[in-house]
């Protein structure tokens, strides 16, 4: 193995272990606010959509207790700047810089984390299988706006928050035709975190034929 591939080899397990690691503290904070406020997420008093106000509260009266905080990011910049991040497939998607409806978390271990509560909170659902219910989507940033490359299925990560349970994007369940769903040439890379946590590697970037019940690995 060449240099390049053992560096690149070392970047994947550490993005693995990362993205295991925040799916954990995000699934272990929304237990303990449920059991500490009595009340499921559809119940919480936020205002959904384009409201900042919905993920600012959800953020400072639900979740960062539960949390180790380096940055609140009340400061914008120091936690993110204003380049667009960019799907698997490589085109360009948004910024989240300037984003009224999102709100901020930079995480102790380096970890930038963005809520935002969906428009029909209030309706939202436990179907992992319809994203359309959520109540909220968590975008992960495993190290950070800084480092790069600020991608989907590299280094940045979709969960969906339902009433009750944090869900990565792309569980077996929803995303069966993996080979589709996670592409490094065709897709948004939405759907490679499930396949991530679950099956710990990020082998999608090198080969185009994995499949949840066939093949979970290149060799």
């Amino acid at each position: 193995m060449t240099l390049p591939s053992l560096i690149q080899d070392h970047r994947e397990k550490e993005t693995v272990a990362k993205l295991k690691k925040i799916n954990s503290i995000l699934s272990q904070a929304l237990a303990s606010a449920i059991n500490d406020t009595g009340t499921t997420v559809d119940q919480w008093d936020l205002e959904g959509g384009d409201s900042k106000n919905g993920s600012q509260v959800l953020v400072d009266d639900y979740f960062k207790p539960y949390f180790k905080i380096a940055d609140d990011c009340s400061q914008l910049k120091t936690c993110i700047g204003n380049k667009k991040y960019k799907y698997l497939n490589g085109k360009e998607h948004i910024a989240y810089d300037g984003q009224n409806s999102y709100k901020h978390l930079l995480l102790a271990d380096g970890t930038l984390v963005i809520f935002h509560v969906s428009s029909g909170f209030k309706n939202c659902s436990t179907d992992a299988l319809n994203y359309y219910s959520n109540c909220a989507d968590i975008y992960v940033d495993t190290n950070g706006y800084y480092k790069g490359p600020n991608q989907f299925g590299k280094d940045s990560f979709l969960f969906a928050m339902k009433k009750d349970r944090i869900i990565p994007y792309g569980t077996k369940r929803e995303s069966p035709k993996f080979s589709q769903a996670c592409n490094k040439t065709s897709s948004y890379g939405y759907d490679c975190t499930a396949w991530v946590i679950q099956n710990e590697n990020m082998d999608y970037l090198h080969c185009d034929d994995l499949d949840w019940n066939k093949k979970i690995r290149c060799k």
